[in-house]
């Protein structure tokens, strides 16, 4: 059981989806349809309605156009109905379309209301045959009822005439009546013309009753008395007008169309074949269309057929245009031709639509015009003067051809062959075979023909062939060098000039061959140039060649060649390749570029007479070939067809479109022989004279803003075209339309072009020229009257007639004499305006200037700062270089008496005097290193690079150091792995200056005193051999360069045993030879720099700054002295690990701290982080104190809190912590802040200076210091401070208390002792005036000083030795003893006015001060 409908919609719908059927409602206003549920679901549309333009994309291409023509032509007919494919998801799909009916909205809008249904798609031919046959009387029924209804339709006509126009399928006139015939019948109406006013009409009048009833079609007329057409699309029927009857000529399975030519009948049935039937005799004649390509269903459809002459009919079909010529009049039995036009067309015009549906033959002009199903209309010029086409495929396309002095045509082809035509006399018949004697040779050749007749071949192989065609002798040879080597090569062109000399352009330049000899001599060309593509010879003898860098001459002096010519630069052209020369009959030079054609006049050969591009004279660019005529004018071949140039005129002319034509041949009678895309053609250039009958131009067209002007419509509110476009003498454009393109023509539709020249008068005093198809383009013309001249110019110069139109543009309602007077008065108030507010800008502007020149001045001034400040750093760098070399003399003089005085066994200090030595050498070896870094060269010289001995050259390097190895506690360990003849290309100061660096820095890593291992090997690395040199050291801090410090600290830190002194400058040495360096440094673990050097030359040898010399001699160097020192460097690293080293005869620190009794003495803390230093102050105090060592600033602080020496000396740059952050540390704590402290550096800058004493430093002693002063200084300090601090003891005690003990004591210091610091003297003072007060604190007495407490505890324990509690309570228990000794007050009495509340704290304090209770004091 199916579910109930309820509602009659709902069975509708239904329905329409079982009969697969809908319907749409077409609104023209919106432009778009409202589709029911079963047409949304086919076309796969979301909603309810689809636009006109999204509808027509889902039609298939090949019926879009006609399709959507025919539906917007319903709004004109009354009848619509079609059957097409169109795209949905599901794939094509075929559908019925046929419109119910239309209606006009209140509003007045058309509306439009039909049905949709799907149809099943023709698969088998019988189907596919009836479907076309549909569409074709649809298509018919529907254009023709559109055609004619709109023609006939008049509110007089009667309602029943109506409703047949609404249905005409075909018509004619004959003898001034007009037949129709439609479903209904044939049907006759009467013309009648009338006159109303200025008006014309023309009526027809209907019998409504029909001539002849039933299914009439294909009608057509001898044009007297006789009408044929076909009954039920079968029968073919003659009806006499004079009799008015009808009689049956035959009955055919299929009728699809009928044309009535010259006495003939042609019947044409749906496809395959046609039929020409005699209507005097009565007999038929099938012509088959068989064979020829289908596609879908009706390819060979014919569609129209004219006749040109009694023999020749050309056919239109949905294949293409067919030609159908018959060898005789008697087209039932003659033989005939039936050919395809469109098939060599289409390998040009491929744009061309195969489905052809109308022709006409216009005899005058011999052109054919075709109508195409949606690809417009094509013009096919078939006039014999044109050109004719040899009939031979050759299958290849033709390179070069030349006609021999017997008049025979030699021809060579793409695939390489050479062929030769069989006949002198060149025909359409011509036929062509391949050269006999071709087999022997291979390639693909270019061909030449000599002034002397011979016949010249030159191919891809560098193989030239000599042809004589009168005696048929052939000779070949190869280019050859002149080692007698074969050259391969592309042979390009050929010239034989006047001097008898060869020319060749080949892919390798340009060989110049001598012709007895056949010896080749290359032309030497400029660098740049590659190729010749070809070469001419001028009038006057100058060679001309087209090259890949443009066109070049050839200028000889006897034996010299010169090659010659500038042209595109100077005339501001590209240089491009030049593949076409050509000297025409008046000696002028054409060079073909890509899209350009340049002219040259022979006599005058550095200057360019024309230029011919796209956009000015050129129709067409790839030009591959030219050639002169009889009369001298100038033809070309390029990548379209033949364009020409006429003598004396500046522009080229079309002359064919056959696609591209890349060879010319001039034949002995005058005719040019071309080779295109398909094949040869020719034609005789005296017979292609323009047709210069004087012919007017007539105005065709106007289009306005890109659309083109009906009469009658309007544009911008303006009817420009009142008739139509050529009655037009005058042509008005409002300011909205004044941009416009006018169209031309003379009717003329030959396929040789014309150009129009015209001017704008008065804008134009020249004419200009322009292609007549492109028309006359006038943009934004401003208003006013001008008047336009046009004529015609024809390729041999002439002109036509001088057409004139009034051109008018009339003024914006803006540009008028009252808005003129209003715009003045506009002006005058905003010129007020303007000038008061573009003074005040100015003003601004002004100040802005001054600014700017003020910033301007101080950036000068800041550049002249820098400039300034690099030429004062270049100064300090060559005053440091004279530093250097001059601090070496004294310092030699210093090495040298030490030497001397080691060897004296005198009792001198020799410990002194090995410390001195051995800092000497050091200090000789850190200033040649410096002096090293400063003398290398400008790093932009050429280096200099000789073999050296790699073995020799690294002793001789590690000899160097043989000094610093014996005095320094360093294990140098050295280990040489190369071959014993090895050498490398080094400079022998710069290798040097590297090992020596290497080494100095990995010494001063280790602080002089760890080990140093250095290595040399072989190694391949990237296919390149290296000698790689390493150093390692065992320092305890991470190396980096001193760039690299730079940009993380700003500055270099104080130890230089963290930085790689001279990395860049080694590094840049290094790159220099080609090299490498490596740095590796890891902290706790050492440093590991690595270097490589090439081994082989050649890798120098492609360096253009590499300058190869002679090898200096190196220094002999015994393997004993190395052997000894290996030996130094082991004892140096015993030494070290036992002590410093002592001299026979000297006492050690020890013993002679034994001879003063250690009770005496005062302790000095020494933070010293050099060992010679430690160990000279060790020899200076060790006497007269006793000596504490610290290495660091971290171990000194922690010492000092834990020994409080007397004293503290402490260098300023030590590892871990400085001496600044050493003596901040020791001030700021309260049991060390008295401890004197000095410092002992080589930092000599002020703020140093300033810096160590605001830290609280005794004194500051700069290295190199003078041992008496510094121990005057010590001992000032250490005394100075007890003497001090005994004298504010007494402070504390009553007066003339201890005088005994004073007396006894007194020293030579004595009066130094009595000096009191008044500071302390200060703080006693505020101490006695608040001394009664109990509140009384550190904090009040801190604020009266102005300072903070923590410095003020500092400074007074630094100078009494005290707290600054203590002081207070020494104060206090000092004015307590002397008020008890007056006996006038009692304790409790005396602990007020001490500023004590509690007693018994008062009584502690003062028996902790005086040894007794205060009540029993005395």
């Amino acid at each position: 059981m199916g579910v109930p409908l309820h509602n009659d919609t709902e069975r509708f719908r239904r329905l329409s989806l079982l009969g697969r059927i809908g319907w749409w409602e077409a609104d023209f206003s919106a432009k778009q349809y409202l589709c029911s549920e079963y047409v949304c679901d086919l076309l796969g549309v979301k909603g309810e309605s689809l636009s006109f333009m999204d509808f027509g994309r889902m039609i298939r291409e090949d019926y879009r156009g006609r399709i959507t023509r025919e539906f917007l032509a319903i709004t004109e007919v009354e009848v619509y109905e079609q059957t097409f494919p169109i795209h949905t998801a599901a794939g094509v799909v075929w559908v019925h379309s046929r419109m119910g009916f239309k209606e006009i909205t209140p509003d007045g809008h058309l509306k439009v209301f039909g049905i949709l249904q799907r149809v099943t798609e023709p698969v088998n031919k019988e189907d596919k045959d009836r479907m076309c046959h549909i569409n074709n009387l649809l298509y018919r029924q529907n254009s023709i009822s559109h055609s004619l209804s709109h023609f006939l339709k008049d509110e007089s006509v009667a309602s029943g005439i109506y409703e047949i126009l609404k249905d005409i399928l075909d018509f004619c006139w004959n003898d001034g009546s007009l037949y129709l015939v439609t479903s209904q019948g044939l049907f006759e109406s009467r013309i009648v013309r009338k006159t109303e006013g200025k008006h014309d009409f023309v009526l027809c009048l209907l019998n409504p009753e029909p001539v002849v009833r039933g299914k009439v079609a294909h009608l057509c007329s001898d044009g007297k008395t006789n009408l044929y057409f076909s009954v039920n699309q079968r029968k073919v029927v003659h009806y006499d007008l004079v009799a008015k009857k009808t009689s049956l000529i035959k009955e055919y399975s299929v009728v699809n169309r009928l044309f009535l030519r010259h006495g003939y009948l042609w019947i044409c049935r749906l496809w395959d074949d046609i039929i020409c039937y005699e209507l005097k005799t009565n007999e038929e004649r099938v012509i088959s269309m068989e064979g020829k390509d289908q596609s879908e269903f009706s390819n060979s459809y014919v569609t129209d057929l004219v006749l040109k002459d009694n023999r020749t009919f050309y056919l239109t079909t949905w294949n293409g245009l067919y030609k159908l010529r018959f060898d005789n009049d008697n087209l039932c039995k003659s033989p005939f031709v039936l050919t395809l036009l469109t098939k060599n067309e289409k390998a040009f015009h491929s744009s061309i639509e195969n489905k052809m549906t109308s022709l006409f033959w216009d005899d005058k002009q011999q052109i054919l015009w075709v109508g195409t199903f949606g690809g417009g209309v094509v013009k096919f010029d078939i006039s014999d003067s044109m050109y004719s086409r040899v009939r031979q495929d050759f299958g290849s396309r033709g390179d070069g051809m030349v006609e021999d002095s017997k008049g025979y045509v030699w021809l060579t082809v793409s695939d390489g062959g050479i062929m030769k035509s069989t006949t002198p006399v060149f025909s359409l018949d011509t036929h062509f075979e391949p050269w006999k004697k071709a087999s022997g040779f291979s390639g693909r050749f270019h061909i030449y023909k000599g002034k002397n007749g011979n016949i010249w071949l030159g191919n891809n192989w560098g193989e030239i062939v000599i042809i004589d065609p009168l005696t048929n002798e052939v000779e070949s040879f190869h280019l050859q060098n002149n080692k007698g080597e074969r050259i391969q090569t592309v042979i390009y062109s050929l010239c034989l000039d006047s001097w008898n000399r060869l020319w060749v352009g080949t892919s390798n330049g340009l060989m110049q061959v001598e012709l007895e000899t056949h010896e080749c001599k290359s032309i030497k060309l400029p660098e740049e140039i590659k190729n010749v593509f070809a070469i001419a010879e001028d009038k006057e003898g100058n060679v001309w060649i087209g090259t890949d860098r443009g066109l070049k001459r050839l200028e000889t002096d006897g034996v010299r060649i010169r090659v010659e010519g500038n042209i595109e630069r100077e005339n501001g052209l590209e240089e491009a390749p030049v593949r076409t020369i050509y000297v025409n009959n008046y000696n002028q030079i054409y060079a073909a570029y890509l899209n350009v054609v340049i002219r040259i006049d022979g006599r005058e050969k550095d200057k360019l007479e024309a230029i011919y591009t796209l956009q000015n004279g050129l129709t067409n660019g790839h030009v591959g070939c030219m050639v002169d005529d009889r009369i001298g004018n100038t033809w070309a071949g390029n990548n379209v067809g033949v364009m020409t140039i006429r003598n004396g005129q500046d522009a080229f002319y079309n002359y064919l479109s056959v696609g591209n034509c890349s060879a010319v041949c001039r034949l002995n009678d005058g005719r040019l022989l071309w080779a295109n895309s398909w094949g040869l053609i020719f034609f005789d250039p005296s017979a292609t004279k323009a047709d210069c009958e004087r012919r007017q131009l007539m105005l065709t067209d106007i289009e306005v803003g890109g659309e083109t002007i009906l009469a009658g419509e309007k544009r911008n509110g303006q009817v420009i075209l009142s008739g139509s476009p050529e009655q037009q003498k005058k042509l008005v454009f409002n300011s909205d339309n004044n941009d416009f393109h006018l169209f031309f023509s003379d009717l003329r539709y030959g396929m040789a072009e014309r150009k129009i020249a015209y001017r704008l008068l008065p804008l134009d005093k020249d004419w200009r020229m322009v292609p007549l198809s492109e028309g006359l383009w006038f943009n934004g013309l401003s208003a006013g009257k001008y008047t336009l001249q046009a004529k015609l110019v024809f390729p041999d110069g002439k002109e036509g007639d001088v057409n004139e139109i009034l051109v008018v543009v009339k003024d914006k309602w803006f540009q008028t004499i009252w808005a003129y007077i209003a715009y003045v008065l506009l002006l005058v108030a905003f010129s007020c305006f303007f000038y008061i507010y573009f003074k005040k800008k100015e003003q601004r502007k002004q100040m802005h200037r001054d600014r700017e020149l003020v910033l301007k001045e101080n950036l000068s001034l800041e550049k002249m700062k820098q400039t300034q400040k690099k030429e004062i750093e270049a100064l300090r760098n060559g005053l440091l270089m004279l530093f250097v070399q001059e601090l070496r003399t004294p310092l030699s003089l210093i090495i040298a008496p030490l030497k001397e005085l080691q060897k004296d066994n005198s009792q001198i200090s020799n410990l002194s005097l090995q410390v001195a030595y051995r800092n000497s050498l050091r200090m000789v070896d850190a200033c040649d290193q410096l002096l090293a870094i400063y003398r290398q060269g400008n790093p932009e010289t050429k280096l200099e690079v000789a073999p050296y001995s790699v073995e020799k050259m690294i002793d001789s390097s590690v000899f160097g150091v043989r000094d610093l190895l014996k005095v320094y506690p360093i294990d140098f360990r050295c280990e040489k792995r190369v071959k014993k003849e090895l050498e490398f290309y080094v400079n022998k100061k710069k290798l040097e200056f590297i090992i020596h660096n290497l080494l100095t820095n990995a010494f001063t890593h280790t602080h002089y005193a760890g080990t140093v291992y250095f290595s040399v090997c072989e190694i391949i690395e990237n296919n390149v051999h290296y000698v790689s040199l390493t150093v390692e050291d065992n320092g305890m801090k991470k190396v980096r360069t001193s760039e690299q410090l730079m940009s993380e600290n700003g500055t270099l830190e104080n130890d230089l045993s963290a930085a790689q002194l001279g990395f860049s400058i080694m590094r840049q040495m290094i790159e220099a030879h080609h090299g490498t360096i490596l740095l590796e440094s890891v902290e706790g673990k050492g440093t590991k720099v690595t270097v490589n050097l090439p081994v082989d030359r050649a890798v120098l040898e492609s360096e253009p700054n590499i300058l190869f010399i002679d090898p200096e001699e190196l220094p002999e160097v015994e393997p004993e002295v190395l052997e000894q020192l290996k030996a130094d460097s082991k004892i140096s690293e015993n030494l070290g690990r036992q002590g410093p080293i002592l001299f026979p005869g000297v006492l050690s620190p020890k013993e002679m701290a034994q001879s003063v009794t250690n009770e005496d003495k005062k302790t000095i803390l020494i933070v010293e982080d050099h060992k010679d230093i430690r160990l000279y102050l060790k020899v200076l105090f060790g006497n007269e104190y006793n000596l504490l060592m610290a290495t660091n600033g971290q171990e000194g602080v922690d010492m000092a809190m834990k020994e409080l020496p007397d004293l503290i000396i402490c260098d300023v740059m030590m590892p871990i912590k400085d001496g600044f952050e050493c003596c901040r540390e020791v001030k700021e704590c309260p049991e060390t802040c008295s401890i004197p402290f000095i410092m002992l550096t080589a930092k000599v800058e002020d703020d140093d200076i300033i810096h160590g004493l605001e830290l609280g430093a005794d004194d500051y002693v700069l290295k190199p210091f003078t041992p008496g002063i510094l121990k005057a200084k010590v001992g000032n300090l250490i005394n100075g401070r007890q003497t001090l601090k005994q004298m504010y003891a007494k402070l504390f005690k009553l007066p003339g208390a201890d005088a005994v003990d004073a007396d006894e004591t007194e020293q030579p210091g004595k009066e130094e002792a009595k000096a009191e610091d008044p500071f302390i003297t200060s703080v006693i003072k505020i101490v006695e005036e608040n001394i009664c007060e109990a509140d009384f604190s550190v904090k009040k007495l801190a604020s009266e000083l102005n300072m903070s407490q923590p410095t003020l505890y500092r400074k007074v324990k630094q100078s009494t030795d005290y707290t600054i509690i203590e002081l207070i309570r020494g104060v206090r228990m000092r004015r307590a003893g002397v008020l008890l000794k007056t006996k006038q007050y009692g304790v409790q009495e005396v602990a007020e006015m001490v500023g004590y509340n509690d007693i018994p704290t008062f009584r502690k304090h003062f028996v902790d001060a005086f040894g007794t209770t205060p009540s029993t004091y005395e």
